[in-house]
Parts: structure tokens; sequence; C-alpha cells
């Protein structure tokens, strides 16, 4: 075997770095998603399946907010607030309605504010986790079910919040037709 010059060793290196950066900001997006679900970081929800086993007498008020961005669509929420106790379930209506004179296909992305408050914002159902398509003019009402986390008043800067904002966003899908 051929032995490599120094040049050659210093171009091998710089390859693999090369490769090496491209690998990581290639994964970077998915990897961040990732940790933001798992952890609640930058305003995450968290996705459950069983209701919380503890209800707390200590009152949150929950706002909601609702956008379409790129997308000809109505969307609102049956009402912008909701007073409720901590571990309880909620359910909240949204109503969105297609206003082009197309069949459209769009998903939700959402966030909690203040964004301590993301890894206790449970979701046990939401639109948000699949893709909607809407006919031209049709309307639809969906349904989230949630609660708040007793467990965020284990957490120094999530335990004196006393208003949460669930603010979602719909956007065209992906890999849908435009």
């Amino acid at each position: 075997m051929k032995k490599l010059t120094r040049n050659q060793k210093v171009a091998a290196w710089c390859l693999a770095g090369l490769l090496g950066m491209f690998g990581l900001a290639y994964a970077s997006v998915p990897l961040y998603r990732l940790f933001c679900q798992v952890t609640g970081f930058d305003g995450t929800t968290q996705r459950v399946e069983t209701e919380s086993s503890v209800v707390l007498d200590r009152k949150i008020r929950v706002y909601f907010d609702t956008n379409a961005n790129n997308i000809p669509w109505s969307f609102k929420v049956e009402r912008p607030v909701q007073n409720t106790l901590l571990g309880k379930t909620n359910m909240i209506y949204f109503t969105v309605r297609n206003d082009a004179d197309v069949p459209l296909t769009g998903r939700a992305s959402y966030n909690v504010l203040p964004e301590a408050m993301g890894g206790y914002f449970m979701k046990l159902q939401c639109f948000c986790f699949t893709d909607q398509t809407l006919q031209p003019g049709e309307e639809r009402t969906f349904p989230v079910v949630y609660y708040v986390d007793p467990k965020m008043l284990e957490n120094i800067d999530a335990k004196n919040t006393k208003d949460v904002t669930l603010s979602y966003t719909f956007f065209p899908s992906q890999g849908a037709k435009k």
C-alpha cells in the first residue's frame, strides 16, 4: 500500500471535515425537532396517550391564537380563552374553512408561550398531528384535547405561570400540490 504524502493527508482530512459538516447540517433540523419534542424546549408541546391522574385546585388561563400563512383558509377558535385547573382534561374546538376554489392540504404548526410551559402542555388529541385536506368552500371543526401538567409547579421557570398561549398556524403541507 502506497503511503500518502503530506498534501494528500491534508486533503483527506479537509474532505472528511467537509463531509462531516455537511452531514451535521443535513441532520440538524430533524435532530433539533426531535430534541424539542422530547424536552418541550422552545415551546413545543408534548403528545400523550393518557389523561393526568392528578388534578390540582390551581387555576391557569389558556389563550388560543389562530393564523393561516400562505394558505387561503379561514381559521378560528370557538373561544379565545379557557380557564382550567392544572391536570384537568379540556376540549376546545377550532374551525377551518378553505376559501380557495381548489382543494388544498395544510398542516398546523403549534407553539406554547411562555416557552418554559411547552413541556407541560400535554395534548391527547390534535388536528396538528396530521395533514388536513379541505375541498373548495369546505369547513371542518377539529377538537383539541389537552391538559396542563401539574408537574409545572416543580419547575422554577414555570411554577409562577398563570397564563399560557397555545398558538396554531396553518401552512400549506410540504408534500401537497400547489
